[in-house]
């Protein structure tokens, strides 16, 4: 629920952050309303909005309390199971950072991939 409630506020602030001159420009050339949502906001607050998505992507990873939801357990759940089990804290816990870190890099790497392919010359810096 508190994911929804970020990813809405990341879009609506995505939508607010579209340039008004694109709007205007697309309204003075005649598009209806709905016409220029599509071919002029839409594209454009999606391409601001992967930034912000993505860090809340990475967020609920790391808690990752939101996967039992789906049907797994928890990653740390897990490990406190092994460490009970074994009494092996370090090795269990740094297999553990590692797998977040793994995630949470591969959900990074995408999001630069992904934003770098839909970067628009002179709409924000993407490196």
């Amino acid at each position: 629920m508190w994911g929804g409630a970020y990813q809405t506020e990341v879009f609506r602030a995505a939508f607010e952050a579209v340039p008004k001159g694109e709007v205007t420009a697309a309204r003075a050339l005649g598009l209806p309303a709905f016409q220029t949502f599509l071919d002029i906001t839409l594209p454009i607050a999606l391409r601001i909005a992967i930034t912000g998505t993505t860090t809340t992507a990475i967020t609920q990873f790391r808690s990752s309390s939101f996967m039992i939801v789906v049907g797994y357990q928890e990653l740390t759940y897990v490990a406190n199971r092994i460490v009970s089990d074994t009494f092996k804290v370090f090795e269990t816990f740094g297999i553990a950072c590692l797998m977040y870190l793994l995630g949470c890099s591969i959900l990074s790497a995408l999001s630069r991939t992904f934003e770098r392919r839909l970067a628009v010359p002179g709409l924000g810096v993407v490196k």
